[in-house]
């Protein structure tokens, strides 16, 4: 009899866990940054405005994360790789690297994440810097993300 009411309550936490983890996949977190100027993301310049940031896989590293624009005529899906030091209780932000006018999205912190995605340095940005003959790196430009459920 013992066995049995283990064996029932086990299965029912089992579907219970499985339930709430079906639950949470399904509730994306979208986070929202008004970027006031033009920007590029790997080999795409976008214009300043309202952009939607979204991790599209969040189990898995390397990261897909899609930038949408608020009227949804702008959108571009990047890979990026993780990025460690930061603090959980960092603001959530994207990072832009900087070369006089041009903006380069670098990174992306989410809220309550310790680490960052860090985007691939682009072929445009690879050139600007030799161009530049930089040998420190960019100034960079924070941009904060607002969080929202949908």
């Amino acid at each position: 009899m013992k066995r049995q009411i283990l064996k029932t309550f086990a299965t029912l936490g089992f579907f219970a866990a499985l339930a709430v983890t079906s639950a949470h996949a399904q509730t994306s977190s979208v986070q929202t940054a008004s970027i006031p100027f033009d920007f590029t993301v790997g080999d795409r310049t976008l214009p300043a405005g309202e952009y939607h940031v979204e991790r599209l896989n969040p189990q898995s590293d390397p990261a897909a994360v899609a930038l949408r624009s608020q009227d949804g005529k702008v959108s571009v899906n990047v890979l990026t790789m993780p990025r460690g030091s930061g603090k959980a209780k960092d603001a959530p932000r994207l990072v832009f690297n900087r070369y006089g006018q041009r903006h380069f999205l670098a990174q992306i912190w989410r809220a309550a994440d310790t680490t960052g995605m860090e985007l691939p340095t682009s072929r445009a940005e690879r050139r600007l810097r030799r161009e530049l003959q930089m040998g420190t790196a960019p100034a960079q430009t924070t941009v904060a993300l607002v969080s929202r459920n949908r």
